[in-house]
């Protein structure tokens, strides 16, 4: 897999706690490991854009309007700006050159 900007794992997270869900399904459909999940939900949680609660014997996590916000600009800044600003972006603009060529 790719690597993920911050952002990118933060949306993945958001998208996955749409629903109340456990950390372990959000760890398993961002696809982290626990440890990350975990570091990123106590900063997404300090942050205020999930929220959580008990829900009988399970800690939930559920996605809060900043956190829909959040999404929502994510969403469009991908959208305008669909190719990744990672390192690889030379080895893009170059094939991409080529295939203009």
């Amino acid at each position: 897999m790719k690597n993920r900007s911050k952002y990118g794992v933060i949306a993945a997270i958001l998208r996955s706690a749409m629903r109340e869900e456990t950390r372990t399904k959000i760890m398993y459909k961002a696809m982290l490991s626990n440890d990350q999940c975990r570091n990123y939900i106590d900063s997404l949680l300090n942050f205020g854009l999930i929220m959580e609660h008990n829900n009988g014997s399970k800690m939930v996590y559920k996605v809060t309007n900043k956190g829909t916000t959040f999404l929502d600009y994510y969403d469009q800044m991908m959208h305008l700006l669909p190719m990744s600003l990672d390192e690889n972006s030379d080895e893009v603009y170059t094939m991409k050159l080529q295939n203009m060529i």
